[in-house]
């Protein structure tokens, strides 16, 4: 019986761990690692740099044309986040940013990997984004990888030069 209970605890230490230590990750490349590496594996991915030296990448995700920033630590060179936003000729009106964010919440609940923060919210039919924005009304969005609350991704809706826009993060919350 000691025997079995042994391993039974082992094999929950080890399941534990094993866990904990699963990476956050974007299109299965681990979002916390070396930034020389996480830029390689997005160009893997068919991302291309935009300057030759930098991690500013361009390239396609979810139907859009994408610019993609690996946030890195300059004293360590660790990636310490992605930010995904589309070009400018890929913005929206307020209305179809709008249902853009509406779609992508109902993907991330949806999506088995994700756990949504219960204070998600779906913007109302008929809501003026552009009008609520003014006053400054905020749209985000946060959804955990593997239901662990450190490992967030969040998406949020931006204004720039009268158009509109969904952006999305991958980070470590701390």
């Amino acid at each position: 019986m000691k025997k079995l209970l042994a391993i039974i605890a082992a094999l929950f230490i080890t399941t534990n761990l094993y866990a904990q230590e699963k990476p956050l990750t974007f299109q299965g490349i681990k979002v916390i690692d070396l930034a020389d590496t996480v830029k390689e594996q997005l160009m893997e991915k068919g991302f291309a740099p935009i300057f030759k030296t930098g991690y500013l990448l361009k390239g396609e995700y979810r139907g859009l044309t994408v610019k993609v920033l690996v946030n890195y630590s300059r004293s360590t060179g660790m990636a310490t986040g992605i930010i995904i936003i589309p070009v400018d000729d890929q913005m929206y009106s307020a209305e179809e940013a709008a249902k853009r964010y509406n779609d992508m919440i109902d993907e991330f609940n949806a999506n088995p990997n994700y756990t949504a923060n219960s204070k998600n919210k779906k913007i109302p039919a008929g809501e003026d984004i552009a009008k609520e924005m003014l006053g400054d009304k905020t749209y985000y969005a946060y959804f955990y990888q593997d239901g662990d609350r450190a490992k967030c991704v969040s998406m949020s809706i931006h204004e720039y030069d009268g158009k509109y826009y969904v952006g999305e993060s991958y980070y470590m919350d701390k």
